[in-house]
């Protein structure tokens, strides 16, 4: 079930789209103005929000929404008539938008395409273990809302055994995963990376375990 937030005002088009995302299993909010929605963002914290161009909005208070919608990761979709189409062309980051007459068909599919794509970007983006949190896009690594400054290969092995939480690999398995298969150096280097990344991010809980006479594995009870 994903919280969609409507800006509109006739009352035609938002039993329309009611109709049409309750289909879905959506559950629809509609608001008459903007003040109105930004309470409801603050209190109601929906996944989408639709926004009619017919309530008012100029070009400068449409770059402005859209840039909050960016900062609070909500997905915006703009509903527009086709003499709008020039407004839609001064705001290039919306994420979608919908030309009127609305279509329900339309409007489920499109909606439905941007939750799952804001879905599949959260999934593949952050692995959180514990207090430990590593944006994959990004390349980034955080400890209790911290940036650690970790190595290229630091943070491709973290990485790698975060990703398999529970599972033991042998040094040659690791180097293999990490430095590939031409890489000459001892399994030694495993070793000196563990110590290094131990000493990043384990400050008072243990994420990497040593298994003896095998290798090293992540913790599964993060």
């Amino acid at each position: 079930m994903n919280r969609i937030l409507l800006l509109a005002k006739d009352s035609s088009e938002i039993q329309l789209i009611e109709r049409a995302l309750r289909v879905d299993g959506h559950v629809l909010r509609s608001e008459h103005d903007v003040a109105g929605c930004l309470s409801a963002l603050d209190q109601w914290k929906p996944t989408l929000f639709l926004a009619d161009l017919s309530t008012g909005m100029s070009i400068s208070s449409l770059t402005q929404l859209s840039a909050e919608m960016k900062i609070r990761d909500v997905k915006l979709m703009v509903l527009a008539d086709e003499r709008d189409l020039g407004i839609l062309e001064a705001v290039p980051q919306l994420d979608d938008f919908v030309t009127k007459p609305l279509k329900d068909i339309e409007i489920r599919l499109r909606v439905s395409r941007l939750l799952s794509t804001s879905a599949g970007k959260i999934a593949s983006e952050l692995l959180q273990r514990g207090g430990l949190e590593i944006d994959i896009d990004r390349y980034k690594v955080t400890l209790d809302g911290v940036i650690l400054d970790l190595t290229y290969k630091e943070y491709e092995l973290l990485r790698f055994l975060a990703s398999n939480p529970g599972k033991a690999f042998s040094r040659e398995a690791l180097l293999n995963q990490v430095w590939g298969y031409d890489y000459f150096g001892g399994a030694r280097t495993v070793d000196v990376h563990v110590r290094r990344i131990r000493a990043k991010i384990e400050r008072r809980q243990q994420f990497i375990e040593t298994v003896r006479n095998v290798g090293y594995r992540f913790s599964e009870n993060q």
